[in-house]
């Protein structure tokens, strides 16, 4: 990553519950399966987050992209977040990657492989209040480490596969009158030089209120890297701990995404994306 987000705040403050802290769980939509949290450990709330009542059987991770998604799954903002939460979110870098191409769809998978993602945000300010009618823009490598609309042997696309023409993880979507939006993609590859991670930037009426990435729990990705798509490539060279870029804004709290485990081996991943 090279470039900043033109005009983007650096904030600071923010999340205090990640992938292994401790929160309530309540009911999604009526129907939504069990969930458990993924890695082994429970599913902070951030909001709320998890199925009412036990636990059925969780199955192993899934694979193949977003065609094994069942749906239906919980709304992770259902109770309202705490204001600790909702402090302005850090910035970080732009990065080298972006394309001026993004479609608005909810799936921005576009058949890709890889271990099934559900994204949620819920988009605020002044406090908690919710902002309808943001944009939220998503983009990350796929599977195997590489940016789609990227010419072979750069920075984004150093391998030999043509995706110049192709727009895998990447899209937009627009809050609804909660503020909230969703995506379905897959889990993100890695590549040399950097932690596991995903990027965005929030607009309001065209304006860029925040840019900055999200990450994953390391012990959650070494999971995920030694099944399925991922695990021919071996394990990242990088970690969370030693990515210059995760240490440049926020604490591991307010840039770590939080995480369960959905029971058709999905992972569900969610965080409040504050705007000041």
């Amino acid at each position: 990553a090279s470039q900043a987000g033109s005009g983007t705040p650096a904030g600071a403050g923010g999340r205090t519950a990640t992938n292994g802290g401790a929160g309530a769980t309540a009911a999604g939509a009526s129907g939504s399966p069990p969930m458990a949290a993924g890695a082994g450990a429970p599913a902070a709330g951030g909001g709320a987050a998890g199925a009412a009542g036990a636990a059925s059987t969780v199955m192993g991770w899934a694979t193949g992209g977003t065609k094994a998604m069942k749906g239906n799954y919980p709304d992770p903002f259902a109770t309202a977040p705490a204001s600790a939460m909702c402090q302005l979110y850090p910035a970080q870098t732009l990065g080298p990657c972006y394309a001026l191409m993004p479609m608005m769809r909810e799936d921005i998978s576009s058949g890709t492989l890889g271990l099934p993602l559900r994204l949620s945000f819920l988009v605020v300010r002044n406090g908690c209040e919710p902002v309808p009618n943001a944009t939220v823009d998503i983009w990350h490598s796929g599977y195997n480490g590489i940016y789609s609309a990227f010419a072979t042997g750069t920075t984004c696309n150093p391998g030999t596969e043509d995706v110049l023409q192709q727009t895998f993880c990447r899209g937009v979507q627009t809050t609804n009158d909660s503020g909230k939006a969703n995506f379905s993609t897959v889990f993100p590859g890695w590549y040399s030089g950097r932690a596991v991670h995903i990027h965005f930037t929030v607009r309001l009426n065209g304006t860029e209120e925040v840019t900055s990435q999200l990450y994953f729990d390391d012990a959650l990705t070494t999971e995920i890297q030694a099944q399925g798509e991922y695990k021919a490539r071996g394990m990242r060279t990088t970690t969370n701990d030693n990515d210059f870029i995760f240490s440049s804004g926020g604490t591991p709290e307010q840039i770590l995404l939080q995480t369960a485990k959905q029971a058709d081996g999905a992972l569900h991943a969610w965080k409040v994306l504050s705007i000041g």
